[in-house]
């Protein structure tokens, strides 16, 4: 999820509160929902929002998940929490014409089997296709009951609801993932976006993860975008959607864009002089021998992570063309200009 606008804060922890303030806020309608769109860096166009929670906690206090989750993680009132989150952007996107309405799923809810009733159930209420919901949960969710979420996953896939790995960059990062879990798309973390057009190895990183999940046909949001540069990279690279500031920050309902400024749209001229650059980018590993590339596309169809693979290299005692020890970056650079087999 793209960076949450500044809360207010009070002076006490909001995280040492007591399970019944929250429940008593839920009744209370204290909790809002903030969208924020996600857009086509090439054309503009709104894809759908993501539906983040806030807690009005006062009437000048808005408050973050991060000031108030914790509070409730793995405990019955953070399903209820989600219960609410559900039929509430369920309720806002059947009022909008926008294709789709994307959701946070905690780890606790994930592995929860009544969860994909409670969304069927939300859907038929408010006569809404399956395909316009996108559940999204962070690696880290996915990595906690690996068995269980993939049941529930593959659950809510049968239905038609779509599948987003968020945050994907951040954790473990692993391609068994992309090829184990029943997801739709990928979210590449801010972490790695913000440095796209400053930084060779997370240009780098960012180009091969949206080519190997292009190559398992999934689709690829980038989130945090704020600056034009960023944007004009990403629609280079075929990053299919982007997310951030350069848009819209989070907000109400009323006030969520439902069309882009022209002035943000990528220029397919200036794509073309990012292209350039990109090839640039590349220059620095012009060569590599083809048994260590078919050694990296073999770890990497196994689902080993790019930091695995390059310690693998590393312990085999294998250097890059400059003849140094390989990193992460490195990796991607190789897998960045290998094609898949299945796309040859």
């Amino acid at each position: 999820m793209s960076r949450p606008a500044p809360s207010l804060r009070p002076d006490a922890p909001i995280a040492v509160l007591p399970q019944r303030q929250l429940r008593a806020a839920l009744k209370a309608d204290e909790f809002v929902l903030h969208y924020q769109p996600v857009v086509s860096p090439r054309t503009g166009a709104v894809r759908g929002v993501e539906a983040l929670l806030r807690w009005q906690h006062q009437p000048d206090l808005l408050l973050m998940p991060d000031d108030f989750l914790p509070a409730v993680s793995h405990t019955p009132v953070m399903h209820d929490l989600t219960a609410w989150v559900i039929g509430e952007a369920c309720a806002q996107i059947a009022r909008w014409d926008l294709p789709t309405m994307s959701v946070n799923i905690a780890a606790g809810d994930v592995v929860r089997p009544t969860l994909v009733g409670e969304i069927d159930a939300a859907l038929e209420a408010h006569g809404l296709e399956p395909d316009r919901l996108v559940v999204e949960l962070t690696e880290h969710a996915a990595v906690q009951g690996m068995s269980a979420a993939a049941k529930v996953l593959r659950d809510l896939r049968d239905l038609g609801v779509g599948v987003a790995l968020d945050d994907f960059g951040t954790g473990y990062s692993s391609l068994l993932y992309l090829r184990d879990l029943p997801v739709t798309e990928v979210k590449v973390d801010r972490a790695f976006v913000s440095g796209v057009d400053r930084h060779d190895d997370d240009a780098a990183i960012v180009h091969s993860v949206v080519q190997l999940a292009h190559s398992v046909g999934l689709t690829v949001v980038a989130e945090g975008v704020e600056r034009l540069e960023q944007a004009r990279f990403l629609a280079d690279i075929g990053c299919d959607f982007a997310q951030g500031y350069l848009y819209a920050p989070p907000g109400p309902a009323p006030r969520v864009p439902r069309r882009v400024d022209p002035a943000l749209i990528v220029d397919p001229t200036l794509s073309a002089a990012a292209r350039r650059r990109q090839r640039n980018r590349g220059s620095r590993l012009t060569t590599t021998s083809p048994d260590i590339t078919a050694r990296i596309r073999e770890l990497a169809g196994r689902g080993a992570s790019l930091h695995t693979i390059a310690a693998a290299l590393n312990k085999d005692g294998l250097l890059t063309d400059a003849g140094t020890r390989w990193s992460a970056p490195t990796v991607a650079r190789v897998l960045s200009r290998t094609e898949p087999e299945s796309d040859r």
